[in-house]
């Protein structure tokens, strides 16, 4: 399984695509009708397995199916609400009574459905305008005049549909999709290291990373304490995280020498390590950014379970974390690490690709981009099943929402 993330006008996570990964050899037979069938089959058994109806309440599921497989006993129990069914529509697919009336009584159901841009753009496919909510227009070209041309007689053809930009590579497509009134944004420019002229510390973060700095070198927690009440604006931060139900205490806390008791040293840095994502002058997608990382890290940790004590655990998270740092603060990473005191392990697996926390965090990576080959050697590496790590995939979608919000 891989997913991509699809961001709002908002700039956060608004949604998720889903996709099988397939391996060069299979691209041809792809567009065979039993092929299709079988990928698709597939696909819902996985995300059914994977329980992706959890997600459905906070995130949007934008999830690729043929027209044939509409009748599928799997899609007879989908929960509607929330999931976008994305039609691959080939050249040679029939848009015939059946289909329509199968779209139309799905509709009235609460499902709806996307489509891509030059497949809707046909005369044949006039009759499913009435159920397509979402129009995927592929952006990748930049070129301005053309996919404005695209959407006008897009819209002529049918008003009211929300345009969905793919393929948007950069920041400044990202700013030109926005202005051109799209509805939702996928591709890499999320994590895309733009050009690292401006960057962001700020005195919030400064401030942030000389407290991880004295949780690393064992400060007392007195020095602490007397730390959080010089800043009142983390202190509040740092009390609403200990009483949000993530934390799961009877009783509210109402001190900070409390709270730091409660959280410990090693919840403390991480909570910090957090905090350095949204801590400073607030930028352009921190908040996508930093969902991103926070599955990163969960799906890296959860991978060593089997393998890593606790406190290495701890710190495979903190890795998954600082693998995105410099997305966020602008700035090379190894100007990034020097500010922090940290493991020889982390700084290693991020910087060098080495050491025990490496293949972790790969892994973790490899799971946002389409690297089959990539996921089967670093699990044979660590010694977890292939099929493990859609379990834990989403998993960590689920456990993010929850930290997310409580950040």
């Amino acid at each position: 399984m891989r997913r991509e993330a699809m961001l709002g006008r908002d700039q956060k996570v608004a949604a998720y695509t889903f996709m099988l990964r397939r391996a060069p050899e299979e691209q041809q037979d792809a567009r065979l009708p039993d092929v299709q069938r079988l990928y698709d089959e597939t696909l819902l058994t996985n995300l059914t397995n994977m329980e992706v109806a959890r997600l459905l309440a906070q995130r949007q599921a934008f999830i690729p199916i043929s027209p044939a497989s509409l009748d599928h006993p799997l899609i007879a129990a989908w929960p509607p609400a929330g999931t976008v069914w994305v039609l691959k529509m080939g050249t040679s697919t029939d848009v015939d009574d059946a289909l329509v009336a199968r779209l139309t009584d799905m509709k009235a159901a609460g499902h709806r459905f996307a489509l891509e841009a030059n497949a809707l753009i046909s005369p044949a496919r006039a009759p499913l305008l009435p159920a397509i909510d979402y129009v995927l227009l592929d952006v990748s070209s930049e070129d301005i005049p053309a996919i404005t041309t695209q959407m006008a007689a897009l819209s002529r053809l049918a008003s009211g549909k929300q345009f969905v930009a793919t393929e948007v590579q950069t920041l400044e497509a990202f700013h030109m999709c926005h202005k051109l009134q799209f509805a939702r944004f996928m591709g890499p420019f999320i994590t895309r290291h733009e050009k690292l002229d401006s960057p962001v510390l700020g005195p919030s973060r400064a401030k942030v990373l000389d407290l991880m700095n004295r949780v690393r070198t064992g400060a007392e927690q007195s020095v602490l304490v007397e730390q959080f009440r010089h800043d009142p604006a983390l202190s509040i931060r740092l009390l609403r995280y200990v009483n949000s139900p993530g934390i799961g205490l009877l009783h509210k806390v109402g001190g900070i020498e409390q709270a730091l008791m409660i959280m410990g040293q090693d919840k403390l840095y991480r909570w910090l390590t957090l905090i350095l994502f949204t801590g400073g002058q607030a930028q352009e997608l921190d908040s996508a950014v930093l969902e991103n990382a926070l599955v990163r890290a969960r799906v890296a940790e959860q991978l060593a379970s089997k393998a890593l004590f606790a406190k290495a655990r701890d710190e495979v998270f903190v890795t998954g974390l600082f693998s995105l740092l410099d997305v966020v603060m602008r700035m090379p990473m190894e100007q990034v690490l020097k500010q922090v005191s940290l493991p020889i392990e982390i700084t290693e697996a991020i910087l060098s690709q080495r050491g025990p926390y490496a293949p972790y965090l790969a892994l973790a990576i490899a799971c946002e981009q389409d690297d089959l080959g990539g996921i089967e050697t670093l699990s044979a590496q660590i010694g977890r099943d292939v099929a493990e790590i859609n379990a834990v995939h989403m998993d960590a979608l689920l456990w993010t929402q929850q930290i997310a919000v409580d950040v």
